[in-house]
């Protein structure tokens, strides 16, 4: 036999045994969602859909999960915009949390200006697990 032929034999199983070797994938299951009770969650230090009061440029609340707090945590998301003009106003960011109870502090409220809060939260672990969002509005009234 000529070195081809031993080249060509060689070759042809090689292939045979990476297609014999080869894993079965199984099909395109997605991973499963995660259980998780769904998020709940209230306002504590203002009236959620109702006009509130800051005597400073800083003004603190309180956001209580009243539900199971999922275990990998949650992400909480601030948006503040002026209102009317839907300006955004920059803010710190939230850290995720893992307890019942997040301290947010609004900062930079300028003086006899309303601001539309809104506060959502999502859970880490299931990302259709998203709280319904809350709305209040601050006016910071320090320079009355």
């Amino acid at each position: 036999m000529s070195l081809k032929n031993y080249l060509s034999i060689l070759l042809i199983g090689a292939l045979i045994a990476l297609a014999a070797c080869k894993k079965n994938k199984k099909s395109g299951d997605p991973a499963p969602v995660t259980q998780e009770e769904a998020l709940q969650v209230e306002l504590a230090g203002v009236v959620a859909g109702k006009a509130n009061v800051a005597m400073d440029s800083t003004f603190t609340f309180q956001v209580k999960v009243t539900s199971k707090v999922p275990d990998k945590g949650v992400k909480v998301t601030l948006n503040v915009v002026t209102d009317p003009g839907g300006i955004p106003l920059a803010q710190d960011d939230v850290p995720n949390a893992t307890g019942n109870v997040v301290n947010i502090t609004l900062k930079h409220l300028k003086e006899v200006k309303t601001y539309k809060v809104t506060v959502t939260l999502a859970s880490l672990g299931n990302t259709a697990n998203i709280a319904t969002p809350l709305e209040f509005l601050i006016t910071n009234k320090s320079g009355s």
